[in-house]
């Protein structure tokens, strides 16, 4: 299986390592996959999986204010995990996104790469201590696709309808 994936490319893409290659066994980074029990997208969770196929035997996961009800998206994740032989460790806490995952990098050392839905939102929540984390060498990785910020409509200048 791991001769079909293309892992030492993205381990030397994300990581800037080059002389990795796909033909001799590449090193596995430990990952935290960090969730918003309010959003859980089925697009993004099979994103995650893939990814930790490609890069890692042990993921942490980060779930922050979880559903209320146990629901068959995150019960999807999890039984792919064990499938693909991946070992994780689920943990589940309220409060806000980003000051969750600083907590949890404090607390657990080794991890190297954050999978999150979107960028964005941690930028705006905690973007000095994401440009501290980027420069100790953490990498985010945004699992959706990125939206252009929305802005208000242009309205022409010199309207004359007043």
């Amino acid at each position: 299986m791991t001769s079909a994936i293309n892992g030492g490319a993205i381990a030397s893409a994300l990581f800037g390592r080059s002389g990795l290659s796909t033909s001799k066994p590449y090193p596995k980074f430990r990952v935290l996959l960090a969730l918003d029990g309010e959003g859980l997208s089925r697009l993004v969770l099979a994103k995650a999986v893939s990814h930790c196929v490609r890069l890692t035997d042990r993921l942490d996961i980060l779930l922050v204010n979880s559903p209320r009800e146990p629901t068959s998206v995150l019960w999807r994740l999890l039984l792919t995990l064990e499938h693909s032989g991946i070992d994780y460790r689920l943990t589940s806490t309220e409060g806000d996104l980003g000051g969750q995952i600083l907590s949890y990098l404090n607390r657990f050392q080794g991890i190297t790469l954050v999978l999150v839905d979107s960028v964005a939102p941690l930028e705006r929540s905690i973007g000095g201590a994401m440009t501290r984390l980027r420069a100790q060498g953490y990498r985010f990785v945004p699992l959706s696709p990125q939206r252009p910020e929305r802005t208000a409509p242009l309205t022409p200048i010199g309207n004359t309808d007043a």
